[in-house]
C-alpha cells in the first residue's frame, strides 16, 4: 500500500529498501500506531473520514493503569538490596526470569499512505493468540541459557505455566551445566518472590546437578524488577521488539528464533542494562526515585 503511493506520487518504480528516503513532504507517508484486524474482519471493516470500525468481536479491552505511589520504606528496601548487589561483582550476579511471548506480535507503528489506515492483518488478535513461556538466565556480560515451554508442552505436562517442577528440572539440565562452563566461583543468583521459584528447591536441583558455583539465591524486594532486575528493566522489552520486528511468526520457527534473539544480546547491551538497574559499584542507588 505504502509502495504503491509513492510511486504514482514519483511516477516510477521503487523498491521497499528506498522508501525511506522519502519524507513526509515528499510522499505525504507518516508513521502511525497500528492496528490488528484479523483476514476474516477486514471483509467487514469500513473506512469512514479516516475512522476505523472493526466489528465488536475484535475489540480488546485495556486495563486501566493505576499509579502506585510508593513509600519511603519500598525505597529502602531498593536501595538497601542494590547497595548489596553492588558490592557483587557483575559477572557473579546471574538473574533469572520469565517472559511470556505471544504467536501474534505485530510492530507497534508502520508507515502508513495518506487516506489510508495502519492496520496489520493478523491469524488471530494478540488476545487469542498462543502463549509462550520464555525462561532465561544472564550475568554481567553475557546470556548463559535459556528456555522456551510451547503450548503443546504445557498440553502434555497438563500445566497453564511455568511451575517450579519444570523450573527444577530444566535447573538440572540446562542451566547448572551452563553455570559449570563458566567457570565462575561464589555466584549469587537473583530472582523475584514466587511459587514456582521456591530457594530450597533450586538450590537443591543445582547441588544435585554438582554445581557449587551458586553461593546463594536471593529474591528481589516485592514489586522491585523493573527498578533491580537487567532483564525486566530493559532487556525483555528490547528482546519483543526485536521479535515484532520478524512479524509475521509461524508457530514452528518462533522458539529457535526466541532462543536465537536471546542469546544474540550483547555484552555491552547486558553491561548497559546492570548500569540502569544501577547494581554496578558506586553508583546512586536511589537516582531514578520519583520526587514527592
Amino acid at each position: 500500500m505504502v509502495q504503491s503511493h509513492v510511486e504514482v506520487s514519483l511516477n516510477r518504480k521503487l523498491s521497499l529498501s528506498t522508501i525511506k528516503r522519502y519524507g513526509r513532504k515528499v510522499c505525504g507517508i507518516r508513521s502511525g500506531k497500528t492496528h490488528e484486524v484479523t483476514s476474516h474482519d477486514s471483509k467487514y471493516t469500513a473506512s469512514y473520514k479516516g475512522r476505523i470500525t472493526i466489528p465488536s468481536r475484535s475489540l480488546k479491552t485495556h486495563p486501566i493503569v493505576f499509579i502506585l505511589v510508593v513509600d519511603k520504606d519500598y525505597w529502602y528496601e531498593i536501595g538497601k538490596f542494590r547497595k548489596f548487589l553492588q558490592r557483587i561483582d557483575n559477572n557473579r550476579l546471574m538473574f533469572l526470569d520469565e517472559i511470556a511471548i505471544y504467536s501474534t506480535m505485530p510492530p507497534h507503528r508502520t508507515l502508513v499512505a495518506p487516506g489510508h489506515q495502519p492496520l496489520i492483518i493478523v491469524d488471530k488478535p494478540t488476545a487469542y493468540a498462543e502463549r509462550y513461556d520464555f525462561i532465561g538466565a544472564i550475568n554481567g556480560s553475557q546470556a548463559i541459557v535459556c528456555m522456551t515451554l510451547t503450548p503443546a508442552d504445557r498440553r502434555n505436562k497438563d500445566i497453564k505455566g511455568v511451575r517450579k517442577e519444570v523450573l527444577n528440572e530444566w535447573i538440572i539440565k540446562s542451566l547448572a551445566p551452563a553455570i559449570n562452563r563458566l567457570h565462575i566461583d561464589g555466584m549469587h543468583l537473583i530472582c523475584d518472590r514466587s511459587r514456582t521459584h521456591n530457594k530450597a528447591n533450586m538450590m537443591k536441583a543445582l547441588r544435585n546437578s554438582k554445581c557449587k558455583s551458586v553461593i546463594d539465591i536471593h529474591y528481589m524486594p516485592t514489586a522491585s524488577a523493573k527498578y533491580i532486575s537487567p532483564l525486566d528493566n530493559p532487556l525483555w522489552h528490547s528482546f519483543r521488539e526485536v521479535i515484532r520486528k520478524q512479524h509475521p511468526l509461524t508457530t514452528s520457527s518462533l522458539p529457535s528464533i526466541l532462543s536465537q534473539t536471546f542469546y544474540s544480546l550483547s555484552r555491552i547491551e547486558i553491561s548497559g542494562a546492570y548500569r540502569k538497574c544501577v547494581i554496578t559499584y558506586g553508583a546512586d542507588v536511589y537516582y531514578d526515585k520519583k520526587s514527592t
